[in-house]
């Protein structure tokens, strides 16, 4: 599937929800919700643990096979498909038949500008990006069923989180 070349340039929504695993280690997820710009589709990742270049992807999920495309070749990101069901109070992930991840959010309009930068490092190269966002706290109970393949890191759970309303997101190509 042919994807746009980078620079990607993502507007929407997002949550970022930060949770320690079980060996108390910093991992987390963002759902992402991406409303317009070079793509217009919704992602889920998955971050096991930190370290000191940021936080590591260990599954990321989409709903757009060039989105698929680009950020395996483009970013050497290991992307795959899944379907989103995404509302303002919930997300969910499914593939196939197996629910990945279902959130609940209260969450309220964000109103502090915050810039956050989203490094990348892979086989690809390096990436620096960065989110343009309003934020605001939100609260989010994750749900992971024991099958989805991310269960075992342990992310399950209410955790406070950063919501952020009118993204405007940059992803360069690697350097």
């Amino acid at each position: 599937m042919p994807h746009p070349p980078a620079p990607w340039h993502l507007n929407g929504e997002l949550v970022v929800v930060p949770a320690r695993t079980p060996g108390r280690q910093l991992g987390g997820v963002m759902l992402a919700n991406y409303t317009s710009g070079t793509l217009v589709y919704r992602e889920l990742i998955v971050f096991s643990h930190a370290t000191t270049k940021g936080m590591v992807v260990s599954h990321i999920y989409v709903d757009d096979e060039q989105s698929m495309s680009g950020g395996r070749e483009i970013w050497g990101l290991p992307k795959e498909l899944a379907t989103f069901t995404y509302e303002r109070d919930s997300f969910t992930a499914r593939q196939g038949d197996v629910t990945l991840l279902h959130a609940r959010l209260r969450r309220r309009p964000g109103f502090l500008p915050l810039v956050i930068p989203t490094p990348i490092t892979s086989d690809a190269g390096v990436t620096i990006g960065s989110a343009k966002i309003k934020a605001a706290p939100a609260l989010v109970e994750l749900q992971v069923p024991h099958n989805s393949p991310f269960a075992y890191l342990g992310l399950a759970g209410r955790h406070v989180a950063l919501a952020g309303d009118d993204l405007r997101l940059h992803m360069p190509p690697p350097s």
